[in-house]
């Protein structure tokens, strides 16, 4: 998806939600983020996002709205909320009739981005490390550690924050 497909997608969700009479929140990481907040990327393969409760009238606009787009159904995927330790910060991005779109903070998505050590999320977590001014290992692990619990890291996530400031 293009971040014109994002937003198209996002204005026809707000506008299946309205016609049905709800209101929802979501919130976006991953890809779309980097994409629609960053700026750092042209495409992304879905919208990872966290939604309001209830999930199910979201989930069923989506299906509606996928139809009508001819977009894949998981186009938006509520999966990364396995992924969120605690409430994570986060600011309005953009507010439709009925639809509230908010974005994780950068500093989230970075903790996010190393705490997955992912090859494929590189080059976001470059971006990232780039754009909050970040130069050190330390720097960037005392941020993951703002958000996830020391325990749960290991050298494995040292390994792939120095490698992507090198």
């Amino acid at each position: 998806m293009t971040k014109d497909d994002m937003e198209r997608a996002f204005q026809a969700l707000s506008e299946t939600l309205n016609h049905e009479g709800h209101q929802a929140d979501i919130v976006i990481a991953g890809g779309a983020w980097m994409a629609l907040v960053l700026g750092s990327r042209e495409v992304t393969k879905d919208i990872d996002a966290y939604l309001s409760a209830p999930t199910e009238p979201i989930q069923q606009a989506v299906l509606r709205v996928a139809s009508e787009l001819g977009l894949p159904q998981d186009w938006l995927n509520d999966g990364i909320k396995d992924f969120f330790y605690g409430t994570p910060p986060q600011n309005l991005w953009r507010e439709y009739p009925a639809l509230r779109v908010y974005a994780v903070a950068a500093d989230y998505m970075l903790a996010m981005k190393v705490f997955a050590a992912r090859n494929d999320d590189r080059e976001d977590t470059k971006a990232l490390l780039q754009s909050l001014s970040i130069t050190t290992v330390t720097e960037a692990l005392d941020i993951v550690e703002r958000y996830i619990p020391a325990s749960l890291l290991t050298p494995k996530h040292r390994y792939f924050a120095e490698s992507c400031l090198e």
